[in-house]
C-alpha cells in the first residue's frame, strides 16, 4: 500500500491541515482506514490521534482508491469540530465497543391474550329520491 498526498492546504481559521489522497493497493482490497490514517500521519509527521478520514473511496476496477483527511493542532480542536460519527469510525474495533456505552433494553408490555370483538357497522346508502 502506498499513499500519496495530491493536495494539500492549511487552514489556519479551524486550526487544520486539509488532505486529499490516493492510495495505491495494487494487489489487495481496498485498505482499512486505519492503515491509512496511520500512513497519512506518519507522512504529514502528526500522531494518529489528530488525523481524521473523511472519505476512502475506491474506483471500480482499479486498485486506487481516493480521499479527504483532516488533520488538527489539537484534541480539542478535532473533538470540537468533527462529528461523533467520524470520530468513532476512525477508531479499532475494540475501542468502539468501550466508547459505546450500553443502553438498558426496555421491555415492551405484553397485549393482553383476549382480544376485543370488533362490533362491525353497516353502512346504509342513502338514496336520492
Amino acid at each position: 500500500m502506498k499513499v500519496e498526498i495530491v493536495e494539500k492546504s492549511e487552514n489556519p481559521l479551524f486550526q487544520r491541515v486539509e488532505i486529499k489522497f490516493k492510495v495505491d493497493h495494487a494487489g489487495g482490497p481496498t485498505p482499512k482506514r486505519l492503515d491509512v490514517r496511520a500512513q497519512v500521519a506518519a507522512q504529514l509527521g502528526v500522531p494518529q490521534e489528530l488525523v481524521v478520514i473523511e472519505r476512502l473511496a475506491g474506483a471500480h476496477g482499479r486498485q486506487e482508491a481516493s480521499g479527504i483527511a483532516r488533520a488538527y493542532n489539537s484534541k480539542e480542536r478535532l473533538a470540537a469540530l468533527e462529528p461523533k460519527y467520524l470520530l468513532a469510525r476512525g477508531l479499532p474495533k475494540e475501542a468502539k465497543a468501550e466508547a459505546k456505552p450500553e443502553e438498558p433494553k426496555v421491555e415492551k408490555p405484553k397485549k393482553s391474550e383476549e382480544k376485543p370483538e370488533k362490533v362491525e357497522e353497516k353502512k346504509t346508502r342513502e338514496t336520492k329520491g
